[in-house]
């Protein structure tokens, strides 16, 4: 049976594991290769930190997602096809490895980031665009 989120290295596995797929999707994996947006080294402790602040509330993440993704934007432009591929490896991630409460969550979670992020993208490119 599949354990429920509840520590930090259950976090750490997800990260792990979901990076390792998108690294390797013909979809979103060039951006994720491309060393000027990605540095395996630094990205992932930090999402480690994300995911468990959201997930398990220990405040470990200090950052503007938002910013980071505009400004990717402006190297490598998103677009939806991207979070959708973003958020279908996510939530199989999710599957394969947890149950409960927390998996519920993360997706509800991911389901707003997508629509804030592209979004905030979207508003971005426009003139006079205040983050």
């Amino acid at each position: 049976m599949k354990p429920e989120i509840t520590t930090r290295q259950d976090i750490s596995d997800l990260v792990e594991r979901f990076y390792t797929r998108v690294r390797e999707d013909e979809i979103i994996g060039p951006i994720f290769r491309d060393q000027e947006n990605f540095s395996w080294d630094t990205h992932i402790p930090v999402m480690v930190n994300f995911w468990s602040s959201i997930l398990l509330d220990d405040a470990s993440y200090k950052g503007n997602p938002m910013l980071k993704h505009i400004e990717l934007n402006r190297r490598t432009p998103l677009t939806q096809l991207h979070f959708r591929r973003w958020k279908e490896l996510f939530f199989s991630t999710l599957d394969e490895l947890f149950i409960g409460e927390r998996v519920g969550e993360a997706k509800k979670r991911v389901n707003a980031m997508e629509i804030l992020m592209l979004m905030k993208i979207r508003d971005s490119e426009q003139s006079g665009f205040i983050q």
